[in-house]
C-alpha cells in the first residue's frame, strides 16, 4: 500500500471517529429530548409537530440545489466567488421557503374554516397554520449559515463541525425543555427550532473561517450551480416524496394520537440510520472518488471493508429493535406511549437495506446525477403505490408501516444489479447483513431473558 493510500485511510478512520462522536452526542441529546418532552407534552402535540416538520422538509427539499455536494465535489480550488454565490443562493432559497410557508399556512387556515379535515386529525389543530409560517422564518434564518462549514467537510476536518453540532443541539435542548415547561404546547417545539436555526448561523460564522462573505451572483459560478444543481434538485424532489409522503398521507388517515406514536417511533427507529447516513454523507463522496481511481478488484476489496462496519451495525441494531423495542418503550416512556413499540419494530427493518443503498453515492462521485434521480423515481413510485394499496385495498395499519420500512427494496435491488455490471459488487457478500440480523435477534433475546429474570 502506498503512503498516500495509507494516509487517506488514516484520515477516513479519524474522520469516522469524530463523526461517530458527533452523532453519539446528538443522538443522546435527542433521546433525552424525546423522553423529557414526552412527559411534558401529550402524544397529539407530537402529531401536530410532525405535520409542521414534514411540510418544512418538503419545502426544503423542493428548493435544494445541493450546495453542500456542489462544494464537496467542486474540481480544483473553490473560489471566493463560488462560495459567495453559494451563500447568496442559500439566502434566496430561505426567502422562497418563507414566502411559500406563509401561503401554505394560509391555505390550511382556509381549509380548517371550511371543516375539510376530520375533528381528530392533526390537520385540524388551530396552531398548525401559524406554526408552519413560523418555521418558514426559521428556514430563512438557517439560510444565512456560512458555507465555510462545507469547506471543513471537504477537507475531512470534522473536529470543529462536531463541536458546533453538539453545542447547537445542547443549547436547543435546554431552551426547548424550558419552553415546554412553560407553554405545554406545540409552540415549545416550534420555538425550539427557531432557536436551533439562530444558533446554527451564529456558530457557523464564529467557528469556521474563510473569505469574507457577501451577496454575489458570479455568472460562471451560478451557471455551474444551475447546470449541476438541476440534477440534485430533481433527485431532491423525488427523495422528498419517498421520505415524506408517508407522513403527509398518514397525517390525513390517522388520528393525531396514533400519528404522534408514528412520529416518535420513526424518530427512534431512524437514530441509527441517521448516524450511518451522517457518517457516510460527510465523507462518502470523497471515499468513492478515491476508490474510482483504483482497479475493480481494489474497489471491491476496499468497498466491502467499508461496508463490513455498516452491515454489522445494521444487522445487530435491527435484531435488537425487533426483540427489545417493547422493553425499551416500557422503560423509557409512560403508559400513554405504549403504541410506539410495535411501529418501531417494523420500521427498523428498513435499516437492512442501508448497506446496498450506499452504493448510489458511487455514481454521484462520478457526477452521474441522473442515476440517482432515476433511482429516486423508483423509490417514490414504490412508496405511493404501496401506501395506497395498504390503505385503500387492505386497510391495514401494519401493512402501511411495512411499506414505509421496505419501500426502497426495489431501489436496492437495482443498485446491486447496476453495481454488478460496473464490477463493484459481489453478490454473496450482499447477504451478510441478514446473517448478522439473525445473530442480533438471538443475542437480544438472551438480553431480554436476563432482564426479565432479574426484574
Amino acid at each position: 500500500m502506498s503512503s498516500e493510500a495509507g494516509s487517506f485511510r488514516g484520515q477516513v478512520k479519524r474522520s469516522s471517529s469524530l463523526l461517530a462522536l458527533r452523532f453519539a452526542s446528538n443522538a443522546g441529546l435527542r433521546l433525552v429530548s424525546t423522553v423529557v418532552l414526552s412527559r411534558l407534552l401529550a402524544p397529539e402535540v407530537y402529531g401536530v409537530f410532525a405535520i409542521v416538520l414534514v411540510y418544512m422538509y418538503v419545502l426544503e427539499m423542493l428548493s435544494d440545489f445541493g450546495l453542500r455536494p456542489l462544494i464537496l465535489t467542486r474540481e480544483g480550488e473553490v473560489s471566493e466567488e463560488f462560495l459567495k454565490t453559494c451563500w447568496t443562493f442559500s439566502i434566496l432559497r430561505g426567502l422562497l421557503i418563507l414566502v411559500v410557508s406563509v401561503l401554505l399556512g394560509a391555505a390550511f387556515a382556509v381549509a380548517q374554516s371550511m371543516n375539510v379535515f376530520s375533528i381528530d386529525s392533526a390537520y385540524s389543530a388551530q396552531e398548525l397554520p401559524y406554526a408552519i409560517a413560523a418555521l418558514g422564518v426559521g428556514m430563512l434564518i438557517f439560510g444565512f449559515g456560512s458555507p465555510h462549514r462545507f469547506m471543513s467537510e471537504r477537507a475531512m476536518a470534522f473536529g470543529r463541525v462536531t463541536a458546533v453540532d453538539v453545542a447547537r443541539n445542547l443549547i436547543t435542548l435546554v431552551i426547548t425543555i424550558g419552553l415546554a415547561l412553560y407553554l405545554r404546547s406545540v409552540w415549545a417545539l416550534v420555538l425550539g427550532q427557531l432557536v436551533r436555526s439562530s444558533v446554527h448561523v451564529a456558530l457557523s460564522f464564529l467557528v469556521f473561517s474563510g473569505p469574507r462573505l457577501g451577496l454575489c451572483l458570479h455568472r460562471q459560478s451560478a451557471k455551474i450551480m444551475i447546470d449541476r444543481g438541476k440534477w440534485v434538485l430533481g433527485e431532491s424532489a423525488l427523495t422528498v416524496v419517498s421520505q415524506s409522503f408517508d407522513r403527509i398521507f398518514l397525517g390525513f388517515v390517522m388520528n393525531s394520537t396514533t400519528f404522534g406514536f408514528y412520529y416518535i417511533a420513526r424518530q427512534l427507529a431512524e437514530l441509527v440510520p441517521q448516524f450511518l447516513q451522517a457518517l457516510n454523507g460527510a465523507m462518502i463522496l470523497q471515499v468513492f472518488k478515491k476508490l474510482h481511481q483504483s482497479t475493480p478488484e481494489q474497489f471491491r476489496r476496499n468497498y466491502y471493508r467499508y461496508r463490513l462496519v455498516l452491515d454489522t451495525v445494521a444487522g445487530l441494531v435491527v435484531g435488537g429493535m425487533v426483540i427489545l423495542a417493547p422493553l425499551f418503550v416500557e422503560i423509557v416512556f409512560d403508559d400513554r406511549y405504549a403504541g410506539v413499540a410495535p411501529i418501531m419494530q417494523v420500521l427498523a427493518l428498513g435499516l437492512l437495506l442501508f448497506g446496498a443503498l450506499v452504493l448510489r453515492s458511487a455514481f454521484t462521485a462520478q457526477q452521474r446525477f441522473d442515476v440517482s434521480t432515476k433511482l429516486s423515481v423508483l423509490s417514490a413510485i414504490s412508496l405511493i403505490v404501496g401506501l395506497s394499496f395498504a390503505t385503500f385495498a387492505v386497510s391495514s395499519v401494519e401493512l402501511v408501516v411495512c411499506v414505509v420500512a421496505l419501500h426502497r427494496l426495489p431501489e436496492a435491488i437495482l443498485i446491486v444489479i447496476a453495481g454488478r455490471r460496473e464490477g463493484w459488487v459481489v453478490l454473496w457478500r450482499e447477504t451478510l447483513v441478514f446473517g448478522v440480523f439473525g445473530f442480533g435477534m438471538l443475542l437480544s433475546y438472551g438480553v431480554l431473558l436476563l432482564w426479565r429474570g432479574f426484574f
